[in-house]
């Protein structure tokens, strides 16, 4: 290699965007690995869990019916995606389902976005929540007429940074 050549390009994409949501600084960043995409999404300065969202192989199937693919583009919470929790345990904090349904959220928006796209959504993430976006204690579930707002927010920073 000629001394005088560029180095080579690092190749993940990344992007990183920052704004204020809920009141508090949030930081994003997504990059784009060749086997997958990773989101880390904080307002903590670290990552308190890491969820796996693939979609489901029944999108592919509906994928296979043109006229089923533009019903499932126009609402993309049709998109069925499959969520592991990789670090963090999903039933010890009460966060654990918004950040369930966040990382389903993203993985949709994503796969609406570029459903060609098949990689996996990897994301990290750790949210300062207010006490009124977490589990009800009437029914046991969260708050999400509260919780949108935020999941919106966050939703418009990550398409900012898209690498997909």
């Amino acid at each position: 290699m000629a001394l005088d050549s560029e180095p080579p390009v690092f190749p993940v994409s990344i992007k990183l965007t920052a704004a204020r949501i809920d009141a508090k600084h949030t930081d994003v960043a997504v990059l784009g690995f060749s086997n997958c995409i990773v989101i880390l999404v904080t307002q903590l300065s670290s990552v308190g869990s890491l969820v796996q969202c693939v979609v489901s192989q029944l999108a592919d199937t509906m994928l296979a019916d043109p006229q089923h693919m533009a019903d499932q583009l126009a609402n993309e919470a049709s998109v069925p995606v499959d969520i592991k929790f990789l670090l963090g345990n999903p039933g010890a904090c009460a966060a654990s389902s918004l950040y369930q349904i966040l990382a389903t959220f993203l993985s949709q928006r994503k796969h609406t976005q570029n459903p060609s796209d098949v990689r996996p959504v990897v994301l990290g993430i750790g949210l300062d929540l207010p006490r009124e976006y977490k589990v009800s204690m009437d029914d046991g579930m969260p708050d999400l007429g509260a919780f949108s707002s935020t999941m919106n927010a966050v939703g418009a920073l990550v398409d900012e940074c898209r690498v997909w």
